[in-house]
């Protein structure tokens, strides 16, 4: 009997002490397919077809503008299941050219897009996921002319400009924007932690579907390119993520 009752407390205790770790090891583990959060500082390189940008200037006297950049800004999602909801902002520099008749062009690109992914691959510690953006872009065309004349015309076309661009014309082309792409982002934690440090790669395309609308200090310029803060991307982003 003694013996009996020994043993039912044994298997009682036994029982509990696995229910307990059994349980801490659920608190640990993330819920099925569950990903994790994330809110990341990004870099890498970004390119983008200039040649009908080059077109227009080069009969303007401006050097050929360079096709790729770097590019940096900031991206992030909440994860609901393996549903990755998210934004980002980058921006692209394609750096500044100039010629030795005093005139100099500069390039650069911006986007604003809202995300949306989801998670092929859901572990504790990795995410796998392709993803898909729309928003806004913007192409940001300088042209400076040491001491030369500025286009007059309330509303002058894009060769205009380029032709008599003063001392600085800075004319901005907006457009709609896709992004079509996929990334992986691991979270490193200390153990038992739920919030570490993410470490990440992006790549894809961007795309413009329609045609850019051109200003100049805010007023229109018509006539201008065709031409979007689109192309193919690679970046690597370092943030924070957590459950």
């Amino acid at each position: 009997m003694h013996r009996t009752l020994f043993a039912a407390r044994v298997s009682l205790a036994l029982s509990l002490t696995l229910a307990a770790r059994a349980t801490s090891a659920a608190q640990r583990a993330p819920a099925d397919g569950q990903a994790f959060h994330a809110i990341m500082l990004t870099t890498g390189m970004a390119t983008m077809s200039v040649d009908p940008l080059n077109a227009r200037l080069l009969p303007s006297q401006f050097a050929s503008l360079s096709n790729d950049a770097v590019s940096y800004g900031g991206a992030g999602y909440f994860a609901i299941g393996r549903a990755l909801l998210g934004a980002e902002a980058q921006r692209s520099t394609f750096g500044e050219e100039g010629l030795n008749n005093g005139r100099s062009n500069s390039l650069a690109s911006m986007q604003a897009l809202a995300t949306v992914g989801y998670a092929v691959v859901s572990r504790e510690h990795l995410s796998i996921f392709p993803e898909l953006g729309v928003g806004l872009g913007r192409v940001e065309v300088t042209l400076r002319d040491r001491g030369g004349a500025s286009a007059s015309a309330a509303t002058p076309t894009f060769d205009e400009v380029a032709q008599a661009p003063g001392d600085e014309s800075r004319m901005d082309g907006r457009h709609l924007l896709y992004s079509f792409g996929g990334g992986a982002d691991a979270l490193v934690t200390r153990p038992g932690a739920a919030a570490g440090v993410v470490i990440g790669l992006r790549a894809g395309l961007a795309a413009s579907p329609n045609r850019a609308t051109w200003t100049r200090n805010g007023a229109r310029v018509v006539s201008g390119p065709d031409v979007g803060a689109g192309g193919p991307y690679l970046r690597i982003v370092v943030g924070l993520g957590a459950r």
